[in-house]
C-alpha cells in the first residue's frame, strides 16, 4: 500500500476543501493518507511526524511554491520525495492541478512519478546550528531602514564590503525566486551551486557571483544598523552590528514531479514566451 503525507495551504479554505476531496479519492485507491499536524484535524486523517520510521512513500504539498518549501522543511527527514500540486497559478516547484485529476491520483497510487535531486543550503547564525533551506538565504535591511553594510568573506578570506538593501544567496532551485527579482540569473536546478546577488547595491560592483556548494560565505553586519536574516521566506533572526551569518551548501532533497516538465518549459510557460 502506498503511504502519502499531505501538506495543504491551510490558510486557503478552497485548497483545504480540494485537498479533502483528493484524500477521499486516494483512499478509494487504497492509498494510506496522513497529514501535517496543522492540517490533520481539518482533513480527518492521522497526523505524521515525518520521521524516517513513518514509512512514507511521498509527501505532497497542495498550494503554491511556498507550500512546497514548507513541505521540504517538514518532510525532508522522512526520506520520501516531496512533490507539489499548485492549486492556483503556475509555479516552478509545484505542478498545475489538472482539470480532471483522476490520472494524477492513479499515478500517485501506482507510485508513478518523476524524481530529481535538488541541492539544499544552510544558514548558521553566530556559529549556531545550521538552518536548512531549499531556495535561498536573504540578509537584508530592517523595514523602512537605510541601507546596511555587510562585510563578506569567502572561506575565511575577506572579499568585499557591500552597502546595499541586502544580499541573496540562492541555490539553482531558488534562482527563480528573490534572486531573479534582484536581477540575478535563472539557473537550471540540476546544477549544484550557490549564486550571490546584491539587492539594490550602492556600489559599482553589482554583479551576481556563482560559487561551488562547498564555499563558506560569511556576512558580518557592520556599523550601527541591524539586519534581518530569512531562509526560504521565513525570518529566522535579527543580526545586530558585529553579528554574522554563514551560508554554504547543505545536502540534498528528492523532488517529485507528476509531469515530465523541463526547466526551459517551466520558464517559457511562466513568462509566456513564444
Amino acid at each position: 500500500m502506498t503511504k502519502v503525507a499531505v501538506v495543504p495551504h491551510i490558510g486557503q479554505p478552497e485548497t483545504v476543501s480540494r485537498t479533502g476531496e483528493m484524500v477521499s479519492s486516494l483512499r478509494d485507491r487504497n492509498v494510506e493518507v496522513v497529514a501535517a499536524h496543522d492540517a490533520a484535524g481539518l482533513l480527518g486523517v492521522e497526523p505524521t511526524s515525518f520521521g524516517p520510521d513513518e514509512g512514507l512513500d511521498l509527501v505532497i504539498a497542495i498550494g503554491g511554491d511556498g507550500t512546497v518549501l514548507k513541505a521540504v522543511r517538514l518532510g525532508r527527514g522522512s526520506g520520501a520525495p516531496i512533490g507539489g500540486i499548485n492549486h492556483g497559478n503556475l509555479g516552478y516547484l509545484a505542478d498545475p492541478l489538472p482539470t480532471d485529476p483522476s490520472s494524477l491520483l492513479d499515478g500517485i497510487a501506482a507510485r508513478d512519478w518523476f524524481t530529481s535531486e535538488r541541492m539544499l543550503l544552510t544558514a548558521s547564525i553566530n556559529g549556531g546550528d545550521p538552518i536548512v533551506g531549499l531556495n535561498d538565504v536573504v540578509i537584508e535591511k530592517v523595514k523602512n531602514q537605510r541601507t546596511i553594510r555587510l562585510a563578506i568573506s569567502i572561506d575565511g578570506e575577506a572579499f568585499i564590503n557591500y552597502p546595499a538593501d541586502g544580499v541573496v544567496v540562492a541555490t539553482a532551485t531558488g534562482s527563480t525566486a528573490y534572486n531573479l527579482s534582484a536581477g540575478g540569473p535563472l539557473i537550471d536546478p540540476a546544477l549544484d551551486m550557490l549564486v550571490m546577488t546584491p539587492v539594490a547595491p550602492h556600489f559599482l560592483f553589482s554583479r551576481s557571483m556563482v560559487f561551488p556548494p562547498y564555499r563558506r560565505i560569511r556576512f558580518d553586519v557592520m556599523e550601527d544598523r541591524p539586519a534581518v536574516v530569512g531562509v526560504d521566506g521565513r525570518e529566522i533572526a535579527n543580526l545586530n552590528p558585529g553579528e554574522q551569518v554563514e551560508v554554504e551548501g547543505g545536502g540534498r532533497v528528492s523532488i517529485a514531479r507528476f509531469a515530465d516538465r523541463s526547466f526551459p518549459t517551466s520558464v517559457r510557460q511562466k513568462f509566456s514566451l513564444t
